[in-house]
């Protein structure tokens, strides 16, 4: 089923500098095994990302594909290390996820609250809200 997506980020550094990014896209929802599924691209500076989102009763992973691969995944309470490769090398992704809120009713609302930390380079907190439109 055709769905449109919107997700909006905000992210906070160890400075207190804040960053808002926004996406719209078209994509794709399925359901398989009692999960959803969407599936978007993204083109952005002439390279195509493919972004997955599987959404369960208690747990949300993202994964993108493209000149960056990541999987990040969000579990209330969790902390989750992933591999976040780039074209200037493999970096190690640590993610806690302090709150989760998904509403499954007609439209999908996804709310995410998280640390981040990317090796020693960065740390910081990032809100996603995330709105599936079918």
């Amino acid at each position: 089923m055709e769905v449109k997506i919107n997700i909006h980020t905000i992210q906070y550094n160890e400075y207190g500098e804040t960053d808002n990014i926004k996406v719209n896209a078209t994509g794709t929802l399925y359901e398989k095994k009692d999960n959803t599924y969407v599936v978007y691209k993204e083109n952005q500076d002439n390279q195509e990302t493919t972004t997955s989102i599987k959404i369960e009763d208690d747990k949300v992973t993202i994964r993108r594909f493209g000149e960056t691969n990541s999987t990040m995944t969000f579990k209330e309470n969790d902390v989750t290390k992933s591999n976040y490769l780039t074209p200037q090398g493999m970096f190690i992704i640590e993610v806690k996820t302090n709150k989760l809120n998904i509403n499954m009713k007609e439209n999908i609302e996804v709310d995410i609250d998280y640390n981040i930390e990317i090796m020693d380079m960065f740390k910081g907190r990032n809100l996603i809200k995330l709105n599936i439109c079918k």
